[in-house]
């Protein structure tokens, strides 16, 4: 099964407060040239495992680097799995043919990170439960973690800078309509540029260029409601 899950019943009915951002260094505003959905090479043979949300935390939940955590913890993503105990989710499902959501892989791939892999995978005391976290976006976090404690302890002035493929920065649009497009019964459409402004969780500490701090690059094309209702055909502005 993919690490990206397919769409499932209830999770495009979150669109609305999606966090395809969650919690890498990355939640802050990436170089252009920053990887999105890459697989992350694993180091010395060893596997890179998921390690969940709240081990992103140790790094990525103080109010002065922009609290990520708290920003996931707020939003609908973090209760994905939940959700799917709704009986709005319970309706959907029995129009399906499926009589518990929570307990089928249809819907559970979209709506917890990580469903469906290895064990080897995994890393120990990671909580499914919690939904979709920050790896699902950003790629397994073990050995970024690793390597940001290790930088920690080497006390390095300034800004860290984030070799390429140490952790996915910012997630492309492929990343997000793996879960939310027209295969869901419950999919509306939407603006991926406009949405990632909207569920935005930067480091305000990380420098950015002029361009950059505009916000996220628009990627629309002919399939985006942002230029459907637009006038002219054109692409909203996100900022």
């Amino acid at each position: 099964m993919k690490n990206r899950p397919k769409t499932s019943l209830a999770v495009p009915a979150l669109i609305a407060a999606t966090f395809a951002l969650m919690l890498a260094v990355g939640a802050a505003m990436p170089d252009a040239s920053a990887s999105s959905a890459a697989p992350i090479e694993p180091t010395q043979g060893k596997a890179n495992r998921y390690i969940g949300a709240q081990k992103c935390k140790t790094c990525h939940g103080k109010d002065e680097t922009g609290n990520q955590h708290k920003v996931w913890s707020a939003g609908k993503h973090a209760h994905a799995f939940e959700v799917l105990a709704s009986d709005r989710a319970k309706e959907v499902g029995k129009e399906k043919g499926i009589a518990d959501p929570q307990k089928d892989a249809a819907c559970i791939e979209c709506h917890q990170t990580a469903y469906g892999l290895d064990a080897a995978l995994i890393q120990k005391g990671f909580d499914p439960s919690l939904g979709v976290q920050c790896e699902t976006c950003h790629g397994p976090g073990e050995q970024h973690m690793m390597a940001r404690m290790k930088a920690a302890s080497e006390k390095v002035d300034g800004y860290p800078k984030i070799p390429d493929g140490e952790i996915i920065a910012l997630p492309t649009k492929e990343a997000c309509v793996a879960c939310h497009n027209p295969k869901s019964p419950t999919f509306q459409p939407f603006c991926i540029h406009e949405r990632l402004e909207k569920i935005k969780h930067w480091n305000p500490n990380r420098p950015r260029t002029e361009e950059q701090k505009k916000g996220y690059p628009c990627t629309c094309d002919d399939t985006c409601i942002c230029k459907k209702d637009s006038p002219e055909h054109k692409c909203r502005d996100a900022k």
